[in-house]
């Protein structure tokens, strides 16, 4: 394997939070296979050189990387149009094997366009797993969750491009890392015009210890308990397909297989039947709790804890019990 190339955000001259997780993962990867660490930062004009290039190649070792390409043109909003085809010419220069880029909404539009520009192959948000004989395997539901396709990572005779969610461990690099220089086009801002933006706040789904999720079966008048549950527990509200289709909770906070995978300690399902499609995206050590009003919904047999019956007559008594705490 030639080399994992991982795409890197900065804030402040250091890398962010999440680009320090997946820059971890593409270590691991990158010590299993014996291949080289590349991470491409977009800096500010003039942070390419000097101090705070040495200070960034610093904190980007220290995270995994072996070697940086800082591209010295950040340009917003990251987009396929704006940032995309300077990095399909670095991945043309460095000739990766693997490229590794961010699960949210900038990622998600560049990943499977760098892909097909690479004639590669693009995985969104698979699951890494190691093989019997220590092989990288990237393993991705199908068919609704029914079953999974692995693949191989160095068997694949094309460059793979993934998307990584963000909660994963960092790495910790022993040195600098060294800086790259590549001759590179100035990224362009593309013909378009940016008429708004706004955070994405469904992020932090991702990162919740704690998620009340409405399902399917929950109904416009039962909405607002499940919500004040969420609230009451300091929760994250999420939504399965059949929720977020409905318009009862906004479609980034879907949580299934496609969408948004989420690791919490606690899941409270409300009215959710307990799909492959929805349970295959909540980690298998979180503690699930189902509340619905089929008592033989499959979400029962994934539960710890089960309440059957309706939200409108369960939930209640649930508020009052958490109102009634010391």
């Amino acid at each position: 394997m030639a080399c994992v190339l991982v795409h890197t955000e900065v804030d402040g001259g250091l890398p962010t939070d999440a680009a320090r997780a997946i820059l971890g993962e593409g270590r691991r990867i990158g010590s299993t296979l014996g291949a080289a660490v590349f991470a491409v930062a977009w800096v500010q004009p003039g942070d390419d050189d000097g101090e705070p290039a040495r200070l960034l190649c610093e904190a980007l070792g220290c995270g995994g990387a072996d070697r940086v390409v800082l591209v010295p043109a950040p340009v917003e909003p990251t987009l396929w149009l704006t940032i995309g085809p300077t990095l399909a010419t670095i991945c043309d220069r460095l000739r990766p094997n693997l490229v590794i880029l961010p699960a949210h909404g900038g990622g998600r539009d560049i990943a499977p366009r760098l892909a097909a520009r690479l004639g590669g192959a693009f995985i969104a948000e698979p699951a890494i797993e190691t093989g019997p004989r220590g092989e990288i395997l990237l393993a991705r539901p199908v068919y609704g969750g029914d079953l999974w396709r692995r693949v191989q990572l160095d068997e694949l005779d094309q460059v793979a491009v993934i998307t990584l969610s963000a909660d994963r461990s960092p790495a910790t690099g022993a040195d600098e890392a060294e800086l790259v220089r590549l001759a590179l086009p100035a990224p362009s801002p593309g013909d378009f015009e940016l008429i708004a933006s706004r955070p994405d706040d469904a992020s932090s789904l991702e990162r919740a210890r704690v998620i009340v999720v409405a399902g399917g079966g929950v109904t416009p008048a039962a909405l607002p308990l499940v919500e004040a549950l969420a609230r009451a527990l300091g929760a994250e509200l999420g939504g399965t397909r059949g929720a977020c289709e409905r318009g009862h909770v906004p479609a980034d906070r879907e949580i299934g297989v496609g969408a948004r995978q989420v690791t919490p300690d606690l899941y409270v399902a409300c009215g959710a039947s307990g799909s492959t499609a929805h349970l295959g995206a909540v980690s298998l050590d979180a503690e699930i709790v189902a509340i619905d009003l089929d008592a033989r919904a499959p979400i029962f047999r994934a539960a710890r804890w089960g309440l059957a019956g309706a939200i409108e007559d369960l939930v209640p008594a649930l508020l009052r019990a958490l109102e009634a705490r010391p």
